[in-house]
C-alpha cells in the first residue's frame, strides 16, 4: 500500500517537473508582412503549402496566412511589450 502512495507520489513530481521544465521553453517571434509593413506576434509559426507563414496573433487570438513574411525571434520582455500574450 505504501509503495502504491509512493509511485504516485514520485510520478507526480516527475510530471510537475516536466512541466515547468516545457514551460520554460517558449519561443516569441515577431512576424512581418511586407506587403502592408503590419507586424504580428506569436509563439509558433507553421509554412504551409505554397510556402505561406501561418501561425495565431498572440494580440488577437486570429489564425493569420501571409505569403510573403519577415520573421524574427525576439525577447519574451519584447514580445509582451507589444501585448502578446502567452
Amino acid at each position: 500500500m505504501h509503495s502504491t502512495r509512493r509511485a504516485r507520489c514520485l510520478t507526480g513530481m516527475l510530471l510537475c517537473g516536466i512541466a515547468l521544465f516545457a514551460g520554460g521553453c517558449t519561443s516569441y517571434y515577431a512576424v512581418t508582412d511586407p506587403a502592408s509593413n503590419k507586424t504580428y506576434y506569436t509563439t509558433d509559426w507553421d509554412t504551409v503549402r505554397g510556402g505561406a507563414t501561418r501561425f495565431v496573433d498572440a494580440r488577437t487570438g486570429a489564425i493569420v496566412t501571409i505569403h510573403e513574411s519577415e520573421i524574427r525571434q525576439i525577447s519574451e520582455k519584447d514580445f509582451k511589450a507589444a501585448g502578446g500574450k502567452d
